[in-house]
């Protein structure tokens, strides 16, 4: 099976795009690439290191100049690319990876992904937050104090980013409870 254009994941952290990504890789046997690995590469730096020390600015920056470094993979042959969930607000980096590209967004379930964030969080026995390291930058930015504030900060992140993976994608998969498996075989047939 080959592909005539690169697929771009996009969607919330935790909605699978580095899995979906590796398993289309490996079902249409090309190269895949991960957004944050790039920027880690080029910058020696992962990219929450540059969000938390730097701001957001700096990590933009960075996010760019990694997709700039893709778009001339991506203008040689087709790969798979996973991005970092803010990549919806970088349009210069989207630009670059427009280039013969289809945006396939994952869309996940509000709670679902939630669940995901709030178990990687790190609490003590009233689930209060021990740790805002545990969390993603844009909601440890917010200084929650319990799994509550954490939920509710990422209700409205949810909201906001949702519209704009909407709009920028080509295919949208709803991934409510399928397995990665039953994800990857929704992408192969809606792309074919």
């Amino acid at each position: 099976m080959a592909l005539d254009k690169s697929i771009i994941l996009v969607g919330i952290k935790h909605s699978g795009k580095s899995t979906q990504g590796r398993a289309l890789a490996a079902k249409y046997n090309c190269d895949f690439f991960d957004t944050d690995d790039v920027i880690q590469e080029l910058m020696q730096k992962s990219p929450r290191e540059i969000y938390n020390t730097e701001g957001k600015e700096s990590f933009l920056g960075a996010e760019k100049l990694a997709c700039q470094h893709l778009k001339s993979i991506l203008e040689s042959k087709p790969v798979i690319v996973a991005t970092g969930g803010g990549i919806c607000e970088n349009d210069e980096a989207l630009r670059y990876l427009a280039t013969n590209s289809i945006f396939v967004y994952l869309n996940v379930d509000e709670k679902i992904a939630a669940d995901r964030i709030v178990r990687e969080a790190k609490t003590d026995e009233k689930n209060n937050i021990t740790d805002q390291s545990s969390l993603p930058s844009y909601i440890a930015k917010k200084n929650p104090a319990t799994i509550d504030d954490v939920r509710a900060h990422f209700h409205n992140f949810y909201e906001e980013r949702t519209k704009k993976y909407s709009m920028l994608a080509d295919i949208t998969i709803n991934s409510g409870n399928l397995s990665a498996k039953k994800v990857t075989e929704e992408i192969v047939s809606k792309i074919s």
